[in-house]
């Protein structure tokens, strides 16, 4: 559809003008004299003052002509047999600037043939390539006679030219054209409802006239700059037209399984007025386009959009687009949503703004509109030193390595009806936990400790044990993680946890790499600790091989050999760690270890205590 200015009605007079007091604006809009100043000045001079409708080529509904139903009706809300009545003129005009591009279309409501010269609309779209200076006219017929397509002024004509013809022409166009300001109020002629991507819009009955054709719509628009001419001015309060914007997503995962860009941007933009509202649907039949008539209803004939690579059979089309229709009008109703980027600026169409996925004024991620795509691995392990686990008053040399140190993690998920889900088990269903993996440390039982995690999770990760033993009992205590860009812990204390943003290169069209600032191409979050000191022997812990633990070989401690202490090998005929004749004490020998006898060499024996060292190393 071109010039996509919809007539308020087919049989009532254009709107009325407003009191000049009901609108604020930055030019005169009671008529085109301003406006058209400002469009020439952006836009170029006109090559010629007047044009011929039916100078331009032919536009048919086809099938059934001017009947109600039709293969191929115009895509404006008309009454009666409106949309399928046939011998429309699409022409194109030159201006004095060689990127700029016009087209005018002269519709008919009303049934006629196609050698007379009455229209019932004339609508205008001229926009400069280079600037994205875009500029609309439109002149409609209403209830009174049918307007004169054999000698139609060019809105762009000068009233000061020196060219009789074009000043003419400018006079004529003052009172033929509707005036700005009543195209501003009325909401059936706000132009940018329908052309709110860029200028040209394309549908089967527009798109007839192809590119063999000099007259046909451009379609090299569709990355170009784009605005309004006096756009404060149609933007403004009140009933303002919308402004130029678009929207587009991340790559989409279709029904098979394949991974690609979004499909529908893939060749020109969405825009977030009609486009978003009815033009998706009528495009792809989700919604059938009034007046279609039962050949026009088949498939693919009832698939506008793409116009080439259509599976064969309807079932694979819906499994290769379904999914991408289904994210981009997500996206049209939540453009701050994780997985969409919205172009509210279309005079800089490469920069847009990423969704959140929070809602406007809101601190709480709540929307998503492109699931399964845009994965970052994620990893979570213990410090390589650390073994066992262990109490925190146990210092003990001595104490089994038999208790994993482990640290479990969830994934709280958005899911596209909404609700959140808590994923607890890893892609072979058991359960998520990083533990230790020192060739020592004791076998946990089966665990995951790696996961890939999407745009929007809530990653949390418990602490592990405070206190663990290294291999050789070494003591260490849980200090935290290694908090850096792949492992972005936000939250205070022995617990992390982070939200995901998607893999820096979840938007990647075909034209190059969207700049997404997502997250790292993997996460890797450890458990660190710290030494703590060394292990301890498990008895008082001052001398090995002790009763008191004072000085080795004694029972009281004074002296070595002795018990009372007063003589080296001997205390009132008492031995105890030497040895003594049998003859040299008539007291009694007294051992810790035991007596044992042993033979001198020289027909005398001798009785002295059995040793209970063990033997040296």
């Amino acid at each position: 559809m071109l010039g996509g200015c919809e007539p308020a009605s087919l049989e009532a007079s254009p709107p009325e003008a407003p009191s000049l007091g009901e609108v604020k604006r930055e030019l005169d809009g009671t008529n085109i004299v301003e406006y058209a100043a400002s469009c020439r000045a952006a836009l170029g001079t006109p090559k010629k003052p007047y044009f011929r409708c039916r100078d331009g080529s032919l536009l048919k509904t086809t099938n059934t002509p001017d009947g109600a139903k039709c293969d191929k009706p115009v895509w404006l809300t008309l009454d009666g047999d409106g949309q399928c009545v046939t011998n429309a003129r699409l022409l194109k005009l030159e201006t004095s600037k060689a990127d700029t591009e016009m087209r005018v279309i002269c519709r008919r409501y009303k049934k006629g043939a196609d050698t007379e010269d009455g229209f019932q609309d004339v609508a205008i779209v001229m926009s400069n390539k280079t600037s994205g200076a875009t500029c609309y006219f439109q002149a409609l017929s209403g209830a009174g006679p049918d307007l004169d397509g054999s000698k139609v002024p060019n809105p762009l004509a000068d009233p000061a030219s020196t060219d009789t013809d074009e000043k003419t022409a400018a006079a004529a166009a003052k009172t033929f054209y509707i005036a700005p300001e009543r195209l501003k109020l009325a909401d059936t002629l706000a132009c940018s409802q329908c052309h709110d991507h860029d200028p040209w819009m394309h549908t089967p009955y527009i798109d007839q006239v192809d590119g063999t054709d000099a007259n046909h719509v451009p379609t090299d628009f569709t990355d170009a700059k784009y605005y309004l001419v006096e756009e404060a001015y149609f933007t403004g309060a009140p009933r303002s037209w919308p402004k130029p914007r678009s929207v587009t997503t991340a790559d989409v995962k279709d029904a098979n399984g394949n991974l690609k860009e979004q499909v529908c941007t893939s060749c020109h933009r969405i825009g977030t007025s009609k486009t978003c509202d009815k033009w998706v649907d009528w495009a792809v039949d989700a919604t059938v386009i009034p007046a279609t008539n039962a050949a026009a209803q088949t498939y693919s004939a009832k698939m506008w959009m793409p116009t080439s690579g259509k599976p064969a059979a309807e079932e694979d089309y819906h499994k290769k687009f379904d999914n991408h229709v289904k994210a981009i009008k997500c996206c049209c109703k939540k453009p701050w949503a994780l997985g969409c980027t919205d172009y509210a600026d279309l005079t800089k169409p490469d920069t847009g703004k990423d969704g959140d996925g929070k809602k406007p004024g809101s601190t709480t991620v709540t929307d998503k509109c492109v699931f399964d795509t845009g994965r970052v691995a994620l990893g979570v392990s213990i410090a390589p030193y650390v073994v066992a686990a262990r109490s925190g008053g146990d210092e003990s040399c001595t104490t089994p390595l038999t208790t994993p140190v482990c640290a479990s993690f969830s994934i709280e998920r958005l899911l596209e009806d909404g609700t959140t889900t808590t994923i607890n088990s890893g892609p072979n269903g058991n359960p998520l936990k990083a533990c230790g993996t020192h060739p020592q440390s004791p076998y946990p039982g089966p665990h995951e400790s790696n996961i890939d995690v999407e745009a929007g999770d809530l990653v949390t990760i418990s602490a592990p044990q405070t206190y663990a033993f290294g291999a050789s009992h070494e003591l260490y205590v849980f200090t935290g993680w290694n908090v850096s860009p792949n492992c972005p812990c936000t939250s205070p204390g022995p617990t992390c946890q982070f939200r995901t943003k998607g893999a820096s290169n979840w938007f990647n069209p075909a034209s190059g790499p969207h700049p997404y600032a997502g997250d790292p191409s993997y996460f890797q979050c450890q458990a660190l600790y710290a030494p703590a000191g060394l292990c301890k022997s498990p008895d008082a812990g001052v001398d090995a091989g002790t009763d008191a633990g004072v000085d080795a070989g004694t029972d009281a401690g004074l002296d070595a050999g002795t018990d009372a202490g007063m003589d080296a090998g001997s205390d009132a005929g008492t031995c105890d760690g030497g040895f003594c004749p049998v003859s040299a004490d008539a007291g009694v020998l007294i051992c810790d270890g035991g007596i044992v006898t042993m033979p001198l060499g020289n027909g005398q024996l001798v009785q002295t205590c059995q040793s209970t060292d063990p033997p040296p190393l």
